[in-house]
């Protein structure tokens, strides 16, 4: 046989590289995320239209199926918290991080809004045509380290077309104004998922230890985030938060120690794993966990 011919598994696609490599796509936990209201900052509509923002990105990323989100309960922080002037506070989100257990934060701000009607003004019964046009602008943080990894800003726009009797005008309340904005507002969001995925893609997969009894450790996740019997875990120390020795600014966390790995052996609830030590030992409630 001609040894430079292609052999069969190389003629399929299915070279030992090539197959390592699907399967470490297809074994990545789904990761956790959490996306706060975004802020809008304009003169006009209020904080509603900014939670529905966020709620349309979450309900976008949701139809992926590669990521999981947050007890709503306990979930309640919003991008204005996270602000100080044209400064993010990354350190507070990765508090916030840790707080939720989750490994992505998306912030965001819908800093223009603007109403343009267009109406015929003979007659009692008119046609008016109301357009919408939006700038929202969205950050991705690496919940851990506090490293923003993506940032966006798009537009979006929307028309509608109505008949009106008299002095009616679908912009004379503010309650008018927030549903209109809101189809603009989606428009311009689903641009953005595509993004917020791809950003998640290039950031590891990990969890926490949430609890220890004896050689039992409970792990932040489980069914829902893709974990299955017998994944092996290292476990690793947090690292240490590096600030800035003059502004005190964060500027991100250490790599923590490896400690030693533990094997998945059990689920509980919705997203809880217990796994038992495979090897090392001194694990603590905090330390992180990857695939190993």
């Amino acid at each position: 046989m001609d040894d430079s011919s292609t052999g069969y598994y190389q003629s399929n696609g299915f070279s030992d590289g090539n197959l390592g490599s699907k399967l470490q796509k297809i074994k990545q936990p789904r990761k956790k995320i959490l996306v706060l209201g975004f802020w809008n900052d304009t003169p006009v509509g209020d904080d509603s239209i900014g939670l529905f923002a966020a709620e349309e990105l979450k309900r976008g990323l949701s139809l992926g199926r590669k990521v999981v989100f947050p007890d709503e309960k306990i979930a309640t922080a919003v991008t204005r918290d996270f602000v100080d002037g044209d400064r993010v506070q990354a350190s507070q989100l990765v508090r916030e991080g840790k707080r939720v257990g989750v490994n992505t934060i998306v912030i965001g701000r819908i800093s223009k809004i603007v109403y343009r009607q267009n109406r015929e003004e003979v007659g009692i019964l008119r046609e008016a045509e109301t357009a919408v046009a939006v700038d929202v602008e969205m950050k991705v943080f690496d919940a851990n380290t506090g490293r923003e990894v993506h940032a966006a800003k798009r537009s979006g726009a929307s028309v509608s077309t109505a008949h009106i009797v008299f002095d009616e005008d679908a912009l004379s309340s503010k309650a008018s104004r927030n549903e209109i904005a809101k189809d603009a507002i989606a428009d311009a969001v689903r641009k953005m998922i595509d993004e917020v995925n791809l950003a998640m893609e290039k950031m590891d997969w990990q969890g926490r230890v949430a609890k220890l009894v004896g050689n039992k450790v409970y792990v932040n996740a489980g069914r829902a985030s893709g974990l299955i019997a017998g994944d092996i875990l290292k476990v690793m120390s947090p690292g240490e938060e590096i600030v800035d020795p003059i502004t005190k600014s964060y500027l991100g966390r250490s790599e923590g120690m490896l400690k030693g790995t533990l094997e998945v052996s059990e689920f509980i609830g919705k997203d809880t794993s217990m796994a038992t030590i495979h090897t090392g030992g001194n694990f603590q409630e905090g330390d992180i966990v990857r695939l190993y």
